[in-house]
C-alpha cells in the first residue's frame, strides 16, 4: 500500500512539474510569437516615487507571470508620452503601465494639446496603492493646522498661496471649503517644496515620503494629511476629512493596460496583480515608502477612477484652472 501511495505521489509531482513546465514554455512561446519583451512602462523619470514603487511591483508581478517584465521609463508631457505609447500597444497583456492615477486623470483637464483620455484609451487592471500625502508649510507660517489656514483664507481671499505642479489636492481643498487661494505654478513638486520651506510660497501638497526628511529636520510642518487616518509619526496632524467631512481626494497609483484588453486576458492580468500585491514583503516595502497597498478589481478600479475624474472636473472648474 505504501508503495502504491509513493507511486501516486510521484505521478502527482510529475504532473505538477509538467504543468509548470508547460506554463513556462507557453510563456516563452508567446514571447517568440509576439517578438516583444514584456514591459511595464513608468511614464516618469527614474528615481522618483512612481519609479521606485513601480519597480517593486514589477518584480513581484514577474514572479506571478512566470515571465520577466522590464521597467521602461518613458517620461515627458507630465506622463502623457508614456501613456500614449501604452494606449496604442497591442492589448495582449505584454505592455502594461504603472502610474499615478490621479495625476494621469488631471492632464485631461490641464493640458491643452493632450489627446489622451485615460478612461477611454486605457483599461484599469488594478489600483495598486494609496499614497500618503500631506499639506505642509514653513515652520514660521502663522497657521498650525488646516482649520487655521482656511480661516485665514476666508478673512483674506486670494492672499495666501500654494505651490502648484499639476497636483490638484489643495485646489480640491479650497473648492470644498469655498475659499480662494492663489496658485503659484511650478514645474515640479521638489522646487515648489523648497520654496515653501523658504517661506516664498505658503503651502504645498507633497507625498509623505518626499516631505518626511524636511518634517523631521524641522524645516517644514504638516497642516493636514490626506486619507482616512492620522499619521503614526505625527499623530497630532489632522486629516483633511476631520476638517471637511465630505472631502474626497487621494493620491493613488494604478496599473493600466492598452485599450481593448478584456475577457480572459484582463482577468489573468488582474489575478497576477492581486497576487503580486498580497505578500507581506511588498506591503512593508510600500509602507516604508509612504504607500499603502490597496488593490481593487478592474471593475472597482474603473468605478473609483470615474468618481475621481468627476471630482477633478468640479475642482478644475471651481478653481478656474485653464488648460495650458
Amino acid at each position: 500500500m505504501a508503495q502504491l501511495k509513493g507511486k501516486a505521489m510521484e505521478r502527482r509531482t510529475f504532473s505538477k512539474g509538467l504543468l509548470a513546465g508547460a506554463a513556462l514554455a507557453s510563456s516563452g512561446w508567446a514571447r517568440a510569437q509576439s517578438g516583444r519583451q514584456p514591459t511595464m512602462v513608468v511614464p516618469y523619470t527614474p528615481g522618483g516615487s512612481t519609479d521606485i514603487l513601480g519597480r517593486l511591483f514589477t518584480e513581484a508581478y514577474s514572479s506571478q507571470a512566470g515571465d520577466k517584465y522590464i521597467v521602461e521609463n518613458r517620461p515627458g508631457a507630465n506622463g502623457m508620452l508614456g501613456t500614449a505609447h501604452v494606449s496604442s500597444s497591442p492589448p495582449d497583456g505584454r505592455t502594461l503601465m504603472y502610474t499615478f492615477g490621479n495625476l494621469m486623470l488631471n492632464q485631461e483637464f490641464l493640458m491643452k494639446e493632450n489627446r489622451i483620455q485615460p478612461l477611454r484609451d486605457l483599461v484599469p487592471v488594478t489600483r495598486a496603492c494609496l499614497i500618503q500625502a500631506v499639506i505642509v508649510a514653513a515652520p514660521s507660517f502663522p497657521a498650525s493646522n488646516l482649520r487655521q489656514l482656511l480661516d485665514m483664507a476666508r478673512k483674506s481671499p486670494g492672499k495666501h498661496t500654494y505651490a502648484y505642479y499639476g497636483d490638484l489636492g489643495i485646489a480640491a481643498v479650497a473648492a470644498e471649503a469655498d475659499v480662494q487661494l492663489l496658485r503659484v505654478p511650478y514645474k515640479g513638486g521638489v522646487p515648489g517644496m523648497m520654496d515653501v520651506a523658504a517661506g516664498t510660497v505658503d503651502v504645498i501638497t507633497s507625498s509623505l515620503a518626499q516631505a518626511a526628511p524636511l518634517l523631521k529636520a524641522g524645516k517644514l510642518k504638516a497642516l493636514a494629511v490626506y486619507g482616512d487616518e492620522r499619521l503614526r509619526e505625527w499623530p497630532d496632524v489632522l486629516t483633511v476629512k476631520e476638517v471637511l467631512p465630505n472631502f474626497r481626494a487621494v493620491d493613488y497609483q494604478v496599473v493600466m493596460a492598452p485599450k481593448g484588453t478584456q475577457g480572459a486576458v484582463l482577468a489573468q492580468l488582474a489575478q497576477r496583480a492581486q497576487a503580486a500585491l498580497a505578500g507581506s514583503e511588498i506591503r512593508q516595502a510600500f509602507l516604508e515608502r509612504g504607500a499603502i497597498v490597496a488593490p481593487l478589481s478592474p471593475e472597482e478600479t474603473l468605478a473609483f477612477m470615474e468618481t475621481d475624474r468627476a471630482q477633478l472636473a468640479r475642482v478644475v472648474k471651481a478653481a478656474k484652472i485653464l488648460p495650458e
